[in-house]
């Protein structure tokens, strides 16, 4: 027996609680594949929108690459964290010089 067989053997054996991901030869940590189930939902992942996509990896307790694929599972193909803070800025700024035109204005 080669040393390269019985490394080949070790890589294919699942780890515990994780499984192995026949395309890639890779072993997937525990959970990962429950998530790509579509065991989260539109909905729920919804709620995290705010939140940077790392955070919401970490909550979520999977890595970022799966939930990026979750993501586009749902047709989302860019996390719109930043779209969200930016259009809070824009409201913010807007509401900023409409109460300052506001104040201006004799009744």
């Amino acid at each position: 027996a080669d040393g390269v067989g019985v490394a080949a053997a070790v890589l294919a054996t699942p780890t515990e609680g994780g499984g192995m991901d026949v395309e890639s030869g890779r072993t997937t940590p525990a959970g990962v594949s429950k998530m790509l189930n579509k065991d989260v939902k539109l909905e729920e992942l919804s709620k995290y929108f705010h939140l940077p996509e790392k955070a919401v990896a970490k909550e979520l307790g999977i890595c970022l690459t799966s939930l990026k694929k979750l993501c586009r599972s749902y047709g989302i193909t860019r996390w719109p964290f930043r779209k969200l803070k930016s259009l809070e800025r824009t409201m913010k700024k807007v509401q900023t010089e409409q109460d300052a035109v506001s104040t201006q204005v004799p009744a």
